[in-house]
């Protein structure tokens, strides 16, 4: 993450007074689930700081301590008592402190509506100064909550508050308000804040994801903006396609900016179902090389905002979705099959590819006549070190499914996506040397989207003179990857594109009888 910083606390002995309540016996772990990794896996802080907090989170949102009409209920009367013990503890355990938020009408203080505009912008500027002063050592500030229009709050209110003619109404640009919420921000916050626009409901709307993406623009021509907040409650993702939410969100990606998913929770009072709720959707974004960092919503019963979006209960024990997490997060990253993937006309004894996921040392491999696993359709369960597994002869003209796991000594991923192959009537030859089985074939490059180091994997039937290359979307050449003589067999580059910018490529190989191209999805 960043270096350890040295809080200053002279203004308060709050450190002292932070209250670490409760003693959650959950699981022997005792150190943050995405400690040494590239983002941070955080959690909102109710009304309590319980006792394993840093046991789990690197990273800590105050879920409504920091809300202006938390704190300012009456005018000039302030209470940070609750907000300063979660920032200290954050600054003292050196964990990623985002404070939420400045601007949002659903929790403004009630006074506020009483003052004529003049007034109401005195009271704006002064609340967003003091909180800079307050938090130097914040790293990120929701700056405006929720300001598209029409996306209200499940309890009605209107998230644009009542006060935006006070900051500009919408103005020439249709955004005034939101523009001038920022430049406040970018005023009173320390150079070293992250300003972020949060808001609900963008992914699976394409309409949506448009009207935040002109907000996001206005902001990025006027360097007000640091990163992208997508919410990401079960609210907002159960009812929708996750294509379409993957889609949108590689959009949001595709500017440049860092996507945090600023509060994301399981609302789910069946374990079992919360449980395969957490499989399909938190891996979708952490896996995202567009996501920087997760923020889940609460986790401990009684101490929520959704009421069955629990994950501990006040007595320390998890819900199996809790148990899941922990396990996918210290384990290796489930495989990425590279061949055959729902193809036709494969060898009767074909070669499996994937592939290599971070810190595995073993791989689970499945073969199954049904893409339903049971015992009872099962045809291979093997364990092997290697990231390619050659089978022996199966039927002709026959359909198969695969899978495979990745594990370590931490534990074990959850299976790779299933696909399938349908055999021919041809055989490869049988020989040890995969360089004497392979057929030519260009794979996806993995992963993709990436940023900004991916690997191009190749395969060779014969030796001979190869040549990759990138393409633009225009067609214009790049660069140049391979350009030698190889012999026969798999291979693979790694590709890093640190001077490129985010967008589309293509990638194209040539070799003695083999032509092929393949795009990529370049998101930084």
């Amino acid at each position: 993450m960043r270096s350890k910083r040295i809080s200053m606390l002279n203004r308060r002995t709050a450190i002292l007074a932070i209250s670490l309540t409760g003693f959650l016996p959950v699981l022997s772990w005792s150190q943050p689930l995405a400690e040494g990794k590239d983002k941070f896996l955080g959690n909102a802080i109710g009304n309590d700081i319980w006792g394993h907090f840093d046991n789990y989170w690197n990273q800590v949102t105050p879920g409504n301590a920091g809300k202006w009409g938390h704190v300012e209920l009456s005018q000039d009367y302030y209470d940070w008592s609750l907000l300063d013990q979660i920032y200290d503890y954050a600054i003292s355990n050196d964990m990623v402190y985002k404070h939420h938020t400045l601007i949002w009408g659903a929790q403004q203080p009630g006074w506020i509506s009483d003052l004529d505009s003049a007034a109401q912008r005195a009271e704006i500027e002064e609340w967003i100064q003091l909180v800079g002063e307050r938090y130097p050592d914040m790293d990120f500030v929701d700056v405006v909550n929720e300001p598209l229009l029409g996306h209200n709050p499940p309890d009605g209110t209107d998230g644009r508050a009542n006060y935006k003619a006070a900051l500009g109404g919408d103005g020439a640009t249709g955004w005034d308000w939101v523009i001038t919420s920022f430049e406040l921000a970018r005023q009173y916050m320390a150079d070293s804040v992250k300003l972020v626009l949060n808001d609900f409901n963008i992914l699976h709307s394409t309409s949506a994801t448009d009207q935040y993406l002109a907000i996001i623009d206005l902001l990025k021509e006027r360097d007000l903006i640091d990163a992208i907040g997508i919410q990401g409650h079960y609210f907002e993702l159960r009812y929708y396609s996750p294509t379409t939410i993957e889609n949108n969100l590689n959009r949001l990606a595709a500017t440049g900016l860092p996507v945090y998913i600023t509060e994301f929770d399981i609302n789910e009072p069946d374990d079992n179902v919360q449980l395969e709720r957490y499989q399909n959707w938190f891996p979708l974004f952490w896996e995202h090389p567009g996501v920087h960092g997760m923020t889940l919503w609460g986790y401990l019963l009684g101490d929520i905002w959704q009421t069955d979006a629990w994950l501990i209960d006040e007595g320390g024990v998890p819900r199996p979705a809790f148990n899941w997490l922990i396990n996918y997060m210290i384990s290796p990253p489930h495989p990425t099959l590279i061949s055959p993937v729902n193809v036709t006309d494969q060898p009767r004894n074909p070669l499996l590819l994937w592939h290599a996921s971070e810190s595995a040392t073993v791989y689970q491999v499945q073969l199954s006549s049904s893409s339903v696993f049971t015992e009872y359709t099962i045809i291979l369960d093997t364990t092997v070190t290697d990231t390619a597994l050659q089978l022996a002869v199966l039927d002709e003209s026959t359909r198969y499914y695969w899978r495979v796991s990745a594990g370590n000594a931490s534990g074990t991923s959850d299976y790779s996506n299933i696909v399938g192959f349908v055999t021919g009537t041809h055989f490869l030859s049988n020989k040890e040397e995969y360089g004497s089985i392979v057929e030519y074939q260009l794979f996806q490059n993995y992963p993709n989207p990436f940023n900004p180091v991916t690997t191009i994997s190749y395969s060779l039937a014969e030796a001979g003179y190869v040549r990759l290359q990138l393409y633009d979307l225009a067609g214009r050449q790049i660069q140049t990857l391979v350009n030698t003589w190889m012999p026969a067999g798999i291979h693979s580059i790694q590709f890093t594109a640190d001077e490129l910018g985010s967008g589309i490529y293509f990638y194209r190989i040539t070799a003695p009888g083999f032509e092929n191209k393949k795009q990529m999805i370049l998101i930084k």
